[in-house]
């Protein structure tokens, strides 16, 4: 992210939160709006709901100016599914073509096939602790980047950036668990998550 880079490779509580707010907001539009699909069995078109981004990271969030408005936008849709049928119409796994591991939690790479909206959140969790300190969730270490996703845990930020106030944190930390399952389950519920960790 082109901004990141201007601030100095992380940026601030207020400005992360700004973008990521605003994501999560088009992002529980995405989850819910009603999506032409085409049925596999019969070739007909059907009515399904919400699509799966798949491949939230900050380089695809896109900032702009409205009206002098400081805006922020979801970009490359490319690996999206209408998440009701997802699964109906083959497979995407890949190194290359699923997206960045370091921004998916263990259920996307254990089952590829099948997306849920929570995995998005989880994305945009990942995405929000990457802008705040520069570093991804997960130690890598030239290690294999799939094996880390499903061996181990984020390391909670404030080990990263003490600075980062602590109910925040803890909000963060809770968007990254996936284990047994994903905390959020819907940008909803994590957005008014963070909402409430600033106003204590």
């Amino acid at each position: 992210m082109d901004l990141m880079q201007r601030e100095g490779g992380k940026l601030s509580v207020e400005q992360a939160l700004q973008i990521i707010l605003q994501v999560l907001d088009g992002l529980e539009y995405a989850h819910n709006v009603e999506v032409p699909y085409l049925k596999e069995a019969d070739s007909n078109f059907s009515q399904g709901r919400g699509l799966v981004h798949r491949d939230l990271k900050p380089h695809n969030i896109v900032l702009g100016n409205v009206r002098g408005a400081s805006v922020a936008k979801m970009a490359n849709y490319g690996l999206a599914k209408a998440f009701d049928i997802a699964g109906l119409s083959g497979q995407t796994m890949s190194g290359l073509t699923l997206g960045l591991p370091v921004f998916v939690p263990r259920q996307q790479v254990i089952s590829f096939n099948y997306m849920k909206p929570e995995m998005d959140v989880w994305a945009m969790a990942a995405t929000l602790y990457y802008m705040l300190t520069g570093a991804y969730p997960r130690d890598f270490l030239e290690r294999d980047p799939f094996l880390v996703v499903l061996q181990t845990n984020a390391v909670p930020i404030r080990e990263r950036d003490v600075s980062i106030p602590k109910n925040l944190a803890e909000v963060i930390d809770l968007g990254l668990t996936d284990t047994p399952e994903i905390y959020f389950k819907s940008s909803a519920q994590f957005k008014q998550a963070l909402l409430n960790s600033i106003s204590d």
